[in-house]
C-alpha cells in the first residue's frame, strides 16, 4: 500500500468550472481525502469541490491587510476553516453591493492596475489561528500553483515556516503578462521575475501543463518542469464513439469553458463568422455553454443569426454534451496579451475534447502550443490566421468530408489513450510525489 504523504495545496482549490480546478481534481483524484487541505483567498473559494478534499483554510482578515486609505475601501473576509453544511458551503466570501464596493471596482481597482500598485498593497501574514491549521495538519509537501507577486512571495514563506518540500505547478505563461500595463510595468516585470525565480529555486519539483511549456522554462529558467495536463477518467471503461456523418439538419458547433483573455476575441470573431456563413446543405449553428455568458461581448454576439448562449451545464453532463455537437471549438486568442498569456498552454478542455469521438477546430496562432501539438498528430483542424477564407475552407472540409472527420476523431482518441488516461497519468503523478517526499 502507498506511503501517501499529505499534501497542502495553496492558491487553487478543487473545483469543476475553472481549468486549474478541474485539473487538480483530475490529478489528485484516488489520493486519501484526510491527506489533502487547500489554503487559499476568499474570491477563489466559491463553488469548491468536497469529493477529493474536505479542508479548506479561507485566507480573510486575521490574515490579510490592505495598505491605508484602500482598507477604508476593500471588501473585509473572515479567516477559517470553511463548512460544509447540509446541502451546500458555508460561503464566507460572499460578494458585497453597496457605494463602497462600487467605487472600489470602478474607479479605485482600475487605477491601481494601471500603475501597478496591486503588486504592493497588501499582505498576507500567519495568524495564530493559520498557524494552529498549519500545525493541525502538518504537511509533508506543499503544491503550489500561483500568478500574482503576493502569492509568490507567501509561498517563499510558507515553504520557509514549514520547512516542508514543495512542488510548483504552472498552468499557464502569467509571468509574461503579469505587468504589461502602465508607467511602472518595466520595473514590476524585473521584480516579479526575480523573485519567482526566487520562489524556482526553493521549490523541490516543478511541473508544467505541455511539454512547449517545459522547454521553454527549461530555456527561460533553467529548471527541468515535467509536464502534468489535465487526465481524462474512465478511459480504459470506454470505447470509442465515431461523430463522422454528416448531420441530418443543422451542423451543430459546440464551446464550453470559460472566456476570458486568453479566447475572448476569437470566440467573438468566430460568433460573427458563423452568423454570415452560408452552406447549400446544411445551416451552421454556434452554441456557447460558459458561466461568462452575462458579459458585455457574450450579450452582443448573443443576438446574432445562429449563435446561442446558454448557462454552463454540470461537469457530469459535459461528456453527453459534447457527443451531441459536430464540431467542438478550441479557441486561442490572436492578440499580442492572449497570445503571451497561452503561447505554452494546452486548454484543459482539450484532451476532453479528444476523447470526445467529436471532431475538433482549432482556431489559434501556428505558434501557440495547443496548434502545434494538434497539427503534431493530425487529430484536429487548425485555422491559424483571422481570415474568412481559410475558416470557409475549415468549415467545408468538415461538413462534407466524411472520412477526414473519421481520421481525426480516431488520431484524437488513440492520442488521448497514450498522453491523457487518468489511472496511467495519475498512478505517475501520485508516484512521483511520493517520491518527492521521501527524497
Amino acid at each position: 500500500m502507498k506511503d501517501y504523504p499529505k499534501i497542502l495545496i495553496f492558491y487553487q482549490p478543487f473545483n469543476s468550472y475553472s481549468g486549474g480546478g478541474i485539473t487538480l481534481t483530475n490529478l489528485f483524484l484516488g489520493w486519501p481525502k484526510e491527506r489533502l487541505a487547500v489554503l487559499s483567498y476568499p474570491f477563489m473559494l466559491n463553488e469548491v469541490s468536497w469529493e477529493v478534499c474536505g479542508n479548506y483554510y479561507q485566507l480573510g482578515n486575521k490574515e490579510f491587510r490592505w495598505i491605508f486609505p484602500l482598507n477604508m475601501f476593500k471588501q473585509s473576509y473572515p479567516s477559517g476553516v470553511l463548512k460544509f453544511e447540509g446541502a451546500g458551503l458555508k460561503n464566507y466570501s460572499i460578494h458585497r453591493t453597496g457605494l463602497k464596493n462600487r467605487i472600489a471596482n470602478s474607479f479605485i481597482n482600475p487605477l491601481i492596475e494601471w500603475l501597478g500598485l496591486h503588486h504592493c498593497i497588501s499582505r498576507l501574514n500567519f495568524s495564530l489561528d493559520l498557524q494552529k491549521w498549519l500545525s493541525d495538519f502538518a504537511p509533508d509537501l506543499i503544491y503550489l500553483q500561483v500568478s500574482n507577486r503576493e502569492s509568490i512571495a507567501f509561498s517563499r514563506r510558507l515553504i520557509e515556516y514549514l520547512e516542508t518540500p514543495a512542488i510548483i505547478h504552472m498552468m499557464d505563461d502569467w509571468p509574461t503578462t503579469i505587468s504589461i500595463y502602465g508607467p511602472l510595468k518595466t520595473y514590476w516585470r524585473t521584480v516579479i521575475d526575480r523573485e519567482f525565480r526566487g520562489l524556482l529555486d526553493k521549490v523541490s519539483l516543478h511541473l508544467s501543463i505541455s511539454d512547449a511549456m517545459s522547454d521553454e522554462y527549461f530555456r527561460r529558467y533553467n529548471k527541468v518542469f515535467k509536464a502534468f495536463h489535465n487526465p481524462v477518467n474512465n478511459l480504459a471503461e470506454t470505447e470509442l464513439t465515431l461523430n463522422k456523418e454528416a448531420p441530418s439538419k443543422h451542423f451543430r458547433i459546440l464551446y464550453l469553458g470559460r472566456i476570458g483573455t486568453a479566447n475572448k476575441n476569437s470566440i467573438v470573431w468566430f460568433a460573427n463568422h458563423i452568423s454570415q456563413h452560408y452552406d447549400d446543405h446544411f445551416p451552421v449553428v454556434f452554441d456557447i455553454f460558459s458561466k461568462d455568458n452575462k458579459t458585455p461581448e457574450m450579450e452582443e454576439i448573443g443576438h446574432l443569426r445562429n449563435v446561442n448562449i446558454y448557462n454552463p451545464v454540470k461537469y457530469e453532463r459535459v461528456w453527453t454534451l459534447m457527443k451531441e455537437y459536430d464540431l467542438l471549438l478550441l479557441p486561442m486568442d490572436f492578440t499580442s496579451a492572449g497570445l503571451k498569456f497561452s503561447k505554452f498552454s494546452i486548454p484543459t478542455k482539450a484532451s476532453e475534447y479528444m476523447f470526445s469521438g467529436t471532431p475538433i477546430l482549432i482556431l489559434a496562432p501556428e505558434e501557440t502550443a495547443v496548434c502545434r501539438f494538434f497539427m503534431a498528430h493530425n487529430c484536429g483542424y487548425c485555422v491559424t490566421t483571422f481570415e474568412r477564407s481559410a475558416l470557409n475552407n475549415a468549415l467545408n472540409v468538415l461538413i462534407h468530408d466524411g472520412q477526414y472527420r473519421e481520421t481525426i476523431s480516431q488520431n484524437a482518441y488513440k492520442i488521448a489513450r497514450e498522453r491523457f488516461d487518468g489511472e496511467k497519468v495519475r498512478r505517475e503523478f501520485h508516484d512521483l510525489l511520493i517520491t518527492t517526499k521521501n527524497r
